[in-house]
Parts: C-alpha cells; structure tokens; sequence
C-alpha cells in the first residue's frame, strides 16, 4: 500500500487548501492508498465524517514548533510510517532543506495562490499609501519612497523563498497553465523544470442539485476585508435591489469583518440581506440560488466557483487573476466576468442575469459541462501520475 502525507500549517479543516486535501484523501484512500494529514490543530466539529471513522487515515497533530522543528518532525514521521510522498500545502514550510535531506519520499509543494501571492498584500497596502499621502508633498515623498524600498524588499525575499523550495522538492503545483508559467519567468528556470499544473478537484455533487433555482443571489467564503471584499458586493448590490424586489442576498460564511458588513447592510438601508452564517453544508445553498457572487480582490483557483458550477449556479466575479478567467471564459457562457473593479459594471451584469431567466438557464447548462474538467477522477489520477513519475 502507498504512503501518502500531507503537512498543512492552518487548524485542520479551515479554508480551500484544506478542502483540497479531503477531497484527494477521500479518493486516493478508495484507490487503495494510506493517508496521513500532519496539521497543526484539528477542528473536530469540522472534521468530516469520511476522515473521522477512516481507518486508512491518520491525523498527526503538532504543537508550537520552529520551523526546524517542524521539518525534523516530518522527517521522523516519514521514518516511522514509511512515506513514499509527502505533499506540502502551502508555502510557508521555510526548512524543506532538512526533510530533502534526512528522508527519501517525494516532496511535492503546492500553492494555492497566485505566483507571489505573498507580497502581493503589502504591494497593494503600499499603493493605497501612496495614494492618500500623495497631496502632502514632503510626506508623499518620503512615503513614496520607503514604499518603492520595501516593496522591493518583499518582493526579493518572496521570490527567494520560492525558489529555496523549488531547489528542495521533486515538484512544485501551480493551479493553472497561466501560473505555472508565470512562475517559470520569475524564477528564470529552464524550460525544463518541476514546475506542474494541478487543478482544485471537484468531487461528485453531494446530493442531487435542484434544475429550479429561486430568485436568490449567494456568496460563500470567509468574511475577510483583505482579499474577498464582500464589502463590495454589498454596494452592488445596493444599485440593484430596489429594481427586483423579489430577489434576495444571501451571505454564507463568518468572519473579521462580519460586523462590518452587517453595519454596512444597515446604513444603507437594505432589506433583503441574510448573513447565514458558516456552514459545513454549502450545498444547501447551492441548491435553491441562481447566481454566486465573487467580489475578491485576488484569489487562486477559487473552489466556490467550481462548485457554483456543479449545482448549475451561475458565478460572476472580477477577472482579476488568471484562474478565474480561466475557470469562466468565454464571458457569458461558462459564467461571467467583470472588468476589475468596477462596480457599476459588475451591478449592470448582475442586473442582466437577474432579468434573464432563459440566459441564466442557458449559462448553467453551460457550467454543469465545463465543471467536469475539475472532477476528482481526472485530478486524483493526475496526481497518481505524478507521483508514479517522481518514485
């Protein structure tokens, strides 16, 4: 039997990386291998039942360790339990050198963002710096100028830490063509390299999504300020509202900024918002919306879309990174994008699908077909390829 590890920073279940690792443990584990998440806290109340009563699945639990620490617990635990890979979610594992070097299984790394995604955050805070100090001369310049100095700075050190770990695995996923070779350019690796593209899987529906869909616009995702901006799609949907009254927003998910977003809903005077909440069961949602909401500022590959997707939801969002307009291109027909980040754009486009029974009808055919691309058969069996390849 296989051996198979998967290290995760964050508490284990909380976001799509995670997901990710469930639905792959789920499958490899029916193929007959044996899978161990080492996480670094578990949410038992999120755990889902498949991982929790699997005997071929072991959680191995960390507590506060450096980095080394970390690396030299994976490296006895790859001695203890044989490994044959170990899958590294995320790029944050800064002594890959060690487990390289002390342990013989396949190291595979993954990112689950956009190259870069890293500094990407303190690049724009500094943009946004920028802008509100530049009408005080003196002070715009010495804010313009230490912002091009660490915005150097973070963008060196990032691309560093790339590439220590693409010097320290066997491969490195990205979740597109378009940044696997985006990575490539900034890395200045030869045409021949590790670099793979692996796609999010998307595993069989949960239940049997509903063909009649109520007059409801959904969101999934964490309330966070930072990358998915829900605050956003609550002005758009302030320009839309009193025009179809008998719609309704839905927002799924909890976090940060949920109080903000809640005192934002009642300033301006919105009537038909529903904050539902987190939930371990997003496909009940799925299966009465019609339209998803994405309003981010940057993602990956976002998984929501893909399930959106399955249910024959239709998904609008800015085409702000690579994997969105890959995973929605053509506009129109396997969903569709807005121009970043105009709002009145995107309020207009979800104006159009909202008064357009027959369009939306037509898209969510479209989506149910294209979602197949992202099944877990063909990712899990990419994966085993690989991995058959790497031994």
């Amino acid at each position: 039997m296989k051996t198979i590890a998967f290290i995760h920073r964050s508490p284990f279940p909380c976001g799509g990386a995670e997901k990710v690792t469930i639905d792959l443990t789920q499958w490899l584990t029916e193929h007959g291998w044996r899978v161990f998440i080492i996480v670094k806290s578990v949410n038992d109340a999120l755990l889902p039942d498949p991982l929790r009563n699997n005997e071929q699945v072991t959680l191995l639990p960390y507590e506060r360790l450096s980095h080394p620490q970390l690396a030299r617990f994976v490296v006895a635990m790859s001695h203890l339990h044989h490994f044959d890979a170990i899958v590294v979610q995320g790029l944050w594992l800064r002594r890959l050198d060690i487990v390289r070097r002390e342990q013989s299984a396949v190291i595979v790394h993954c990112n689950h963002g956009v190259p870069l995604w890293q500094c990407i955050k303190k690049l724009r805070f500094f943009g946004r710096l920028r802008e509100r100090t530049s009408k005080w001369p003196v002070l715009g310049h010495v804010v313009g100028w230490l912002s091009y100095r660490l915005s150097a700075y973070f963008r060196g050190r990032t691309i560093r830490l790339y590439k220590m770990i693409y010097d320290n695995c066997d491969a490195m996923t990205q979740l597109c063509d378009s940044y696997t070779e985006e990575l490539a350019k900034v890395l200045g690796v030869p045409e021949e390299n590790h670099l793979v593209t692996m796609y999010n899987a998307q595993p069989p529906a949960p239940i049997r999504y509903s063909a009649e869909k109520r007059r409801e616009v959904v969101f999934v995702g964490r309330l966070s300020h930072g990358d998915k901006r829900v605050d956003r799609l609550i002005d758009i949907w302030h320009r839309v509202e009193a025009r179809f009254p008998e719609w309704r927003l839905r927002i799924v998910g909890d976090g940060r900024e949920r109080k903000n977003l809640e005192a934002q809903v009642a300033r301006l005077g919105l009537q038909r918002v529903e904050f539902c909440g987190l939930t371990t069961t997003p496909y009940v949602y799925y299966n009465t919306a019609s339209i998803l909401c994405l309003t981010s500022s940057f993602e990956g590959m976002p998984l929501v879309l893909s399930e959106a997707q399955q249910a024959g939801v239709v998904p609008i969002a800015f085409g702000c990174v690579a994997g969105i307009v890959e995973m929605l291109a053509p506009s129109w027909e396997n969903g569709v994008l807005v121009e970043p980040f105009d709002l009145d754009a995107y309020a207009e486009a979800l104006a159009r699908l909202m008064s357009d029974d027959e369009l939306r009808r037509k898209i969510a055919k479209n989506c149910r077909e294209k979602v197949t691309d992202y099944s877990i058969d063909r990712v899990g069996q990419r994966w085993v390829e690989l991995l058959e390849r790497l031994s």
